[in-house]
């Protein structure tokens, strides 16, 4: 698992050339598949434009880099199909509130994770305003999410209350703000 603001900030490489065209500036979420759907990279100098490269041109999360297959047929702006639908953690995400269908605030997102195809698994929280697992976890799992919106999270309301299987599965993330 990898959280979000690990990949940003991460030099992207083609594998063609071993050039650097650029560091990961944001990840768009598709919130109707609940997965990468691609990466936010700064304009060059000329031109000022950003950079969208669908998820489908990269080769590997590495742990230093994310390699590319090319940088010949990169999107900008938006270009990407339906790329206003899609949502960035950083801009769009981190600071979101999650509330259960009834109205009840749970935390706040401070960050997402990620599995290794792209998938988001759960949601990271800060500031929880409720007690048991969530509250010893800080974590939602996206098995919970109802509604992934531009304004909130609304959950089921049995992640309060999830197994302790569940729980267990949560701790065994790693959490590298510690």
């Amino acid at each position: 698992m990898i959280k979000s603001r690990e990949i940003i900030g991460k030099p992207m490489i083609t594998i063609q050339h071993g050039e650097m065209i650029g560091k990961v500036k944001d990840v768009l979420i598709d919130p109707d598949r609940y997965e990468i759907a691609a990466l936010v990279l700064p304009g060059k100098l000329l031109s000022r434009k950003t950079m969208i490269l669908p998820r489908h041109q990269v080769h590997v999360f590495g742990v230093d880099a994310i390699l590319v297959k090319s940088n010949e047929a990169m999107p900008r702006d938006d270009t990407l199909q339906h790329v206003s639908s899609l949502i960035a953690v950083t801009k769009q995400m981190r600071g979101q509130a999650i509330v259960t269908e009834q109205g009840l605030r749970i935390g706040i997102v401070d960050d997402v994770l990620i599995d290794e195809r792209g998938k988001v698994v759960s949601y990271a929280l800060t500031k929880v305003t409720v007690e048991g697992p969530v509250a010893k976890t800080k974590r939602i799992p996206l098995s919970f999410a109802r509604t992934l919106g531009p304004d909130v999270i609304i959950v089921d309301s049995s992640a309060l209350t999830a197994g302790e299987s569940e729980e267990e599965g949560l701790e065994s993330i790693p959490d590298s703000r510690t």
